[in-house]
């Protein structure tokens, strides 16, 4: 059954008029009168639908009563990343979200790739892949993505969480306290952390996890920690 996030608040048991984007989909996708469809839209559960109206600008369906049901993981993760490559960057997202991270917060750091433009049309863009993501993953919460910043003021961002730094001579295993339920990931861009930046952050990092022997790209270490921890 389709899935789409809709930006106004989902009424039950009535008549809904769908926004724009969602529309769209519906027509692209070749919905008809009569079929099922299941919005959501962050406040928590999910709500089925049936498509009772296309028009040539709107499309109405008639929502049931919301389902009350979450497949988030029991702690916040948050996944500190540099900036990798536009596309490299956008997958991560994409996967990150499908494994249950609650908020992604880019780093500009000494390797990273650095913003060429509009900073607020790239967060806006990484938006609509988490949605998307959600959409397709079956999660009715969305993951926060910020706006990127320094290495200095992330630390400080996460300064009351536990976190764990992704280095290659870090543990293969770290165990958490029963009364964590937030914990920061942190992981470099290409080339990985700068050795200034890595002193900082092994005095900083509470953990350091290492994944396997090999040398893992950017967008590989930061999923396969995020599984590490999450299971």
């Amino acid at each position: 059954m389709p899935r789409f996030f809709s930006e106004q608040s989902v009424t039950e048991n009535s008549r809904v008029t769908l926004d724009a984007r969602v529309a769209q989909h519906v027509r692209v996708l070749r919905l008809r009168v009569g079929d099922a469809i299941t919005l959501f839209d962050g406040t928590g559960g999910e709500v089925p639908a049936t498509v009772i109206e296309i028009g040539k600008r709107d499309v109405i369906v008639e929502t049931q009563a919301r389902i009350t049901v979450e497949c988030e993981l029991e702690f916040h993760i948050t996944l500190c990343v540099g900036l990798i490559a536009n596309d490299r960057f956008d997958w991560l997202i994409q996967k990150a979200v499908e494994l249950g991270v609650a908020e992604i917060q880019p780093m500009y750091t000494e390797r990273s790739q650095r913003i060429p433009g509009d900073v607020e049309k790239r967060v806006s863009h990484w938006r609509g892949v988490v949605i998307a993501a959600c959409e397709q993953c079956g999660r009715n919460q969305l993951p926060k993505v910020n706006a990127p910043v320094s290495l200095d003021d992330a630390l400080k961002l996460q300064r009351n969480t536990a976190t764990a730094l992704m280095d290659a001579d870090g543990e293969g295993e770290i165990t958490l306290g029963k009364s964590v339920d937030a914990i920061t990931i942190l992981v470099g861009p290409e080339g990985g952390f700068s050795p200034i930046e890595l002193e900082v952050l092994r005095v900083s990092c509470k953990h350091r996890l290492r994944i396997g022997e090999t040398i893992l790209r950017a967008e590989t270490a930061a999923l396969a920690a995020l599984v590490k921890v999450a299971m």
